[in-house]
């Protein structure tokens, strides 16, 4: 009961707003408050976005938390492989080797193609899952064998999709959508 308690302190409004805010904190307090064993099905596709988007934003600030949040994200995807959606699942991992990639640049022809085999099997299975399209626009954006052009398509088709039919705990991943297209406009005008 004290776990939910905790969950219950952060909405899904107070967290995209810290986003904004770049309050970060608010999102690592969230996520190390959460009881993983004691939450719903819907609070743990919650949880695991926003741990998703999280370690992305400590791989620039503390390695050594970023090592913990991968291995963490790692171990609820795991959990959560048999009721995900198959394509967001291979989505998510794809993010794992690219958070891995950002911590060992000497594994990167091992973790390059664990990035682009989980980013196309999500794209196989389902190319109308926003995530999936925002992932497979940041492989193409990123990689040096990529197409900005691509990588442009895809988020913005992903933005689409946030905008029809987004959860509420996705607003902040249609904001990072949005920042990548000003980045891909601006790579591309370059």
């Amino acid at each position: 009961m004290v776990s939910s308690l905790c969950h219950a302190q952060y909405s899904n409004h107070q967290l995209y707003e810290a986003y904004l805010n770049r309050e970060m904190y608010v999102w690592e307090e969230y996520i190390v408050s959460a009881q993983w064993d004691s939450l719903s099905l819907e609070d743990k596709k919650q949880l695991l976005n926003y741990e998703y988007g999280f370690t992305a934003y400590m791989l620039g600030v503390d390695a050594d938390k970023a090592r913990d949040l991968i291995t963490r994200f790692e171990n609820h995807l795991v959990d959560m492989q048999s009721v995900l959606p198959a394509a967001r699942y291979h989505a998510y991992w794809a993010s794992v080797y690219s958070y891995k990639l950002g911590l060992d640049k000497s594994r990167l022809i091992a973790y390059a193609k664990q990035i682009i085999a989980n980013a196309n099997t999500a794209m196989d299975l389902d190319n109308e899952d926003a995530l999936v399209l925002s992932m497979k626009g940041n492989v193409e954006f990123y990689s040096p064998f990529g197409s900005k052009r691509r990588a442009l398509d895809y988020l913005q088709q992903a933005d689409s999709i946030y905008a029809i039919r987004g959860e509420e705990y996705e607003q902040w991943n249609r904001r990072a959508v949005k920042m990548h297209i000003e980045m891909c406009k601006d790579k591309l005008n370059k």
